[in-house]
């Protein structure tokens, strides 16, 4: 089983090459989970019985999204099980891939391969006024994948991407991930903002709803980025700029209704 977590599409885009290379099942990581506002009410956590284990999942801070590690806290893996983790993003994968398997190892679990993927990096459009994106990585992605996934059906382990730094700890620190995501914080553009209700749908973590015919945003945001990059009106800014439309990303693989969510 491949579980992927993905705003704009990468990690989604590297999820499927390994799917269809594996001839595992593809599942989103919210989807295993019951609904948000049924969640830590008395049941105990998702067991998800796959003897072989993908996670695929954008790199946040140098390190694992929040959603991930909240996706990992309700569920449990057979300790047997052999797990890898691809990791997507446009830069440095910094401490992410050492992270998980401390997450996994306090759970009886042990990451056994893992990869980062340097694709394109969707946060450079909420700050650069002019963007030039290099889609020559997405294609050695596409390449990556498929050598990921041979090694995955040998059952390969490779540790040696498990790294740490300490430029990404500084980077993962609380108090840096405070100070940067009010950089990285939507909200809605009441101008532009047609209550299509797109936004609703791609959010992986239903933190938005629409309530009175107005588009709300909760306050279990994960910086994904998925409601401004995917809504075609420009009804979502971030830190109250709207990206310009020629600057606006998500993979060209991935439709916007592959990332509509239950």
């Amino acid at each position: 089983m491949i579980l992927y977590f993905s705003g704009t599409g990468n990690s989604l885009s590297v999820a499927r090459v390994l799917a269809e290379e594996t001839g595992d099942s593809l599942c989103h990581m919210a989807d295993v989970l019951p609904p948000e506002g049924t969640r830590g009410t008395g049941e105990g956590p998702v067991m998800v019985p796959a003897k072989v284990i993908g996670l695929v999942f954008p790199v946040y801070y140098n390190d694992v999204p929040d959603a991930v590690r909240e996706f990992l806290d309700h569920v449990r893996f057979d300790p047997s099980s052999y797990i890898y983790a691809a990791v997507t993003c446009g830069g440095s994968a910094g401490n992410t891939l050492s992270n998980l398997d401390r997450i996994l190892q306090r759970r009886g679990c042990r990451l056994a391969y893992g990869k980062p993927f340097f694709m394109i990096a969707n946060s450079t459009a909420t700050w650069k006024k002019q963007v030039t994106y290099d889609y020559s990585r997405l294609e050695t992605a596409r390449r990556e994948a498929r050598d990921m996934a041979a090694a995955v059906r040998s059952r390969t382990t490779d540790r040696s991407a498990l790294r740490r730094s300490l430029a990404a700890t500084v980077m993962s620190s609380s108090l840096s991930r405070a100070l940067t995501k009010g950089f990285l914080q939507p909200s809605v553009n009441p101008s532009a903002c047609v209550h299509c209700g797109v936004c609703v749908r791609v959010c992986p973590n239903h933190n938005i709803t629409e309530q009175e015919g107005k588009i709300v945003l909760g306050s279990h945001c994960t910086q994904c980025l998925a409601c401004a990059y995917w809504c075609p009106h420009g009804g979502i800014a971030v830190h109250g700029r709207v990206i310009p439309k020629e600057n606006l990303y998500h993979h060209p693989d991935v439709r916007l209704q592959d990332m509509f969510r239950r």
